[in-house]
């Protein structure tokens, strides 16, 4: 399986930040753009461990569950990179998470 930089897959900007550089006129020209159903967990976050962690242990559950070998080496290295995140987060974790 090819891997691709899954960092590169998306950009995040803090959203007061990015209408403050932009202002709010141009800002707004990016909304039909945004992705509604994602979140953002900062690897400094002290909970951002044991998150990722947990979610790599999900899928690695599902890809043992999986008949399908193909399906199965997909979740295997979705499930390494967050493994790997969850690695990073320990080095990196030193405040509470806010809204």
């Amino acid at each position: 399986m090819e891997s691709m930089n899954t960092d590169a897959k998306y950009i995040t900007f803090n959203r007061d930040e990015f209408v403050r550089e932009l202002s709010g006129d141009l800002a707004r020209q990016f909304e039909p753009m945004e992705i509604r159903d994602a979140i953002v967990i900062r690897r400094q976050d002290y909970f951002a461990t044991a998150a990722l962690a947990g979610y790599a242990n999900s899928i690695i559950i599902a890809a043992k569950l999986t008949e399908d070998d193909k399906k199965r080496d997909e979740l295997i290295a979705v499930a390494d990179y967050f493994h790997r995140q969850s690695e990073l987060a320990a080095e990196e974790g030193w405040k509470t998470p806010d809204v």
